[in-house]
């Protein structure tokens, strides 16, 4: 009679356990992954938005402003300020790059004081159009802690989480709609 070697049943359901668990801990890695990455490239975005009408400030003496008249952008402020929409590009020619890159799918938001222009807000949301996904904003510029004027509570911090009483608020500032693959340019607001 000959003797076979070989796993047994116990043994394989073992071994096809530990495999099952390392593509579990692999799957949530890579998607950990490449949601931090997401954040980082619309935090950067926003950033370089930034740094764009900073250098239209230095410029001009002034932030860009919302409104109607003169170089004034009525809605929708970067889908025209980025040249998306309209024929008023007020910002292209101010960004560190020669074409805006705002990540995957987000809403960008923008708010200037109304009186002189000298305090602004940028903000992204990090979760889809309106943060449907509700993973938070992210907000830069010289405004945190000030604006928006029209507010009942200022934006005081730059990370915001989904469920922070600032959300209306940075949901009520002009935005504009950012597409991978098409930009500004589908925003249907």
């Amino acid at each position: 009679m000959k003797k076979y070697t070989a796993f047994t049943l116990i043994e394989m359901l073992v071994v096809m356990g530990i495999i099952m668990i390392l593509i579990g801990v692999g799957v949530a890695l890579s998607r950990w992954a490449i949601q931090r990455a997401s954040r980082i490239e619309h935090q950067n975005a926003a950033e370089n938005l930034y740094a764009a009408v900073v250098e239209f400030k230095n410029e001009e003496g002034y932030f860009p402003l919302l409104g109607s008249g003169g170089l004034r952008i009525e809605e929708e402020f970067f889908a025209y300020a980025l040249g998306y929409r309209g024929n008023n590009p007020v910002l292209l020619p101010y960004l560190s790059q020669e074409e805006f890159e705002g990540g995957i799918d987000a809403t960008y938001y923008y708010d200037v004081d109304d009186i002189d222009g000298q305090v602004v807000l940028i903000c992204v949301s990090l979760g889809g159009w309106d943060d449907e996904g509700d993973k938070g904003f992210y907000c830069t510029g010289n405004g945190i802690g000030y604006l928006p004027t029209s507010g009942a509570t200022e934006i005081t911090q730059q990370d915001i989480s989904a469920d922070s009483p600032m959300v209306p608020i940075v949901r009520s500032l002009d935005d504009s709609d950012w597409t991978n693959g098409a930009g500004f340019a589908a925003s249907l607001n």
